[in-house]
């Protein structure tokens, strides 16, 4: 933990279940995150405040689970992420089972409410597994992008709030998953696969390229969510061919893919959505449901000003400087979320026997 201090006392508990996470100006939402993973864990919080200037870290100092650190001085968060997170996972983590959501993200798994997380991680360890995947998967709710503000203060939750995401549907709707690049493969190698689509390719990646019948047919036969986590064989290699036949069409796709829960290998690199270390890997898929706007226009001012989302926040300007903050996201495919059940065409089960 060279590159950070802690600033608060100690208190991280025996038993606890680490969740580590980065904060910065996110105070309308940190009541939710902690509420969330409070309610489904005997959570220990370990988080990062980069400098916030909301009243996060005096928020965040006063609650009695949660142990503060920021950054040295000199530290930048796009570039020191994943040392920061790495650092807080193998000082309390190594061998343990971990979260690492960001502040905008909840996690939910198969089964949920009524298998405990605790469960499920014990399916995960009989399957042999040392890491489950998780879909991000966008919410929104039924007002302009531009009205998209979260406050607490008049009782609503953020899943209250942003209340429906993208359900399945035909390409270039719905999601895709797609084995990783052999680069990829070599230095980053957990998860050994991508997932794609939702409403942040549907807002953010303005796709110009038409798929020929041929290669929907490769999309929707081979690169759906149906296919296994961890390809092999023959599966493998024909899922790499239809991968490299289509992969103009992904081009620019924004990446939907986290590691939504994993035991920790002390020494392992870890940037949030891959990993430098190989982990066997559930069949099953879990989901993180992410709340990437909830400050409305002035919020992604403030991120396109700030630079330090994937990109430099690219994918935010080009939604600033369009006239999508004026509409509604809601389209055809868009489904109400009314708990972990509403997910049961997007996440899957540890398979039986």
């Amino acid at each position: 933990m060279d590159r950070i201090t802690r600033i608060s006392n100690e208190r991280f508990g025996p038993g606890m279940v680490p969740v580590v996470a980065l904060s910065h100006n996110e105070i309308n939402i940190l009541p939710d995150f902690l509420a969330h993973y409070r309610g489904i864990c005997d959570a220990g919080f370990l988080i990062v405040d980069d400098r916030s200037t909301d009243g996060s870290r005096d928020y965040l100092m006063a609650q009695p689970d949660v142990t503060l650190f920021e950054p040295v001085p000199g530290a930048e968060f796009l570039k020191e992420r994943a040392i920061w997170k790495s650092g807080l996972l193998d000082h309390y983590g190594a061998g343990k089972w971990c979260l690492s959501p960001d502040i905008d993200e909840l996690f939910v798994w198969p089964g949920a409410p009524d298998r405990s997380l605790r469960q499920y991680i014990n399916a995960l360890e009989a399957e042999g597994a040392e890491a489950a995947i998780a879909l991000m998967i966008d919410m929104y709710g039924d007002m302009a992008l531009a009205d998209h503000v979260h406050d607490r203060a008049d009782g609503q939750s953020l899943t209250e709030r942003f209340c429906y995401f993208d359900g399945p549907g035909p390409f270039p709707a719905g999601y895709t998953m797609r084995p990783i690049a052999r680069k990829q493969m070599r230095d980053f190698p957990t998860p050994p696969v991508r997932f794609n689509g939702g409403a942040r390719d549907r807002l953010f990646f303005l796709q110009t390229a038409e798929p020929t019948p041929v290669q929907r047919g490769m999309i929707e036969s081979y690169l759906r969510l149906d296919r296994t986590v961890t390809p092999r064989g023959l599966d493998y290699y024909m899922r790499m061919f239809m991968r490299q036949r289509t992969r103009h069409l992904f081009q620019g796709a924004l990446n939907a893919t986290k590691v939504g829960v994993f035991r920790w290998q002390e020494g392992t690199l870890f940037n949030g959505h891959t990993m430098n270390r190989r982990l066997r890997m559930s069949e099953s898929i879990a989901a993180l449901l992410h709340f990437p706007l909830t400050r409305g226009r002035a919020g992604i001012e403030y991120i396109v000003n700030r630079g330090q989302h994937a990109g430099g926040s690219k994918y935010y300007k080009t939604l600033l400087d369009g006239d999508g903050l004026d509409a509604s996201p809601l389209c055809e495919h868009s489904l109400r979320y009314d708990g972990p059940q509403s997910l049961s065409d997007l996440m899957r089960d540890i398979p039986r026997g």
